[in-house]
Parts: C-alpha cells; structure tokens; sequence
C-alpha cells in the first residue's frame, strides 16, 4: 500500500464531512488507492501512529522552458533587448486616437526588464515606456 502525502492528509484534517468525503474520492482516482485505504491512513495520521511521507507518490516532469528572446551579447546598460520577427506580435493597448497614432509608429520590439513582456517601441532615444502588464516604467537611451 502506497503512502499518502503528508500535505494531503493535513488538507483532509482540515475539511468539514461533505468536503472531505469528496477530496476523498477524487484522491482515490488521483492516487488509485480506495476509498477504504485512504480512511485507514487518515485515521492513523489523526492518531498519530503514522508518519506519511511529504514526498509526492506521483512525479510529474516538468516541461521545459523554452524562451522566445533572443540573447544579444554585445548589450549595453540601459539598453532594450530587441526581439526578432517582430510580425508575430500585436502591439494593440491603446485603443484611443492618440493609442493608435503612436502604434503606427511601432517598428521595434523589446522584452520589459522587469516582467518580460513583448513590448513594441519606436526608434526614437532616449524612450520611457511603461509596460502595460506590470506597469513598470524604464526609459532607453540606446
């Protein structure tokens, strides 16, 4: 019989019946045990006679990372890091007049140096652009 998670127990603990009884059956699908089993474990968790693992009983790879930036080595500080195909962006946040004006002038894309969002700017230095996802604001002069 496997083990159940430390967490997981204390989480039961904590729950009124109803709640209880399903996070129970969900568990028991999750971790393929009964129903039975993992109220045998509860009971000996509350009682003490049981010291559960904290481990997982099911390891889930993590996916890999992968960036969408490109790295330029030759960065300077204070400067923008530049993204490449710039086309697969849409640098639409201002929906008013004086929005769309300036994303007209839109021919440059950077990454925000706080959040790393996809940020398009004109070529025009020194820049200050406040980032609409984290609303930081840096100002570029190269």
């Amino acid at each position: 019989m496997s083990r159940i998670p430390a967490v997981l127990l204390q989480q039961f603990v904590g729950m009124s019946d109803y709640e209880r009884t399903l996070a129970i059956d969900r568990a028991s699908r999750e971790l393929g045990l009964s129903k039975s089993e993992i109220l045998s474990q509860l009971d000996e968790f509350q009682n003490g006679q049981m010291k559960p693992t904290n481990s997982p009983t099911a390891t889930h790879s993590q996916p890999t990372r992968e960036s969408n930036f490109s790295q330029q080595e030759a960065e300077k500080e204070g400067s923008p890091r530049f993204l490449e195909n710039t086309h697969k962006y849409r640098f639409t946040y201002d929906p008013s007049h004086s929005g769309k004006k300036r994303q007209s002038e839109v021919n440059q894309a950077i990454v925000c140096p706080h959040c790393n969002a996809a940020l398009g700017i004109p070529s025009v230095r020194p820049i200050s652009v406040k980032c609409p996802a984290c609303l930081m604001e840096s100002t570029f002069e190269n």
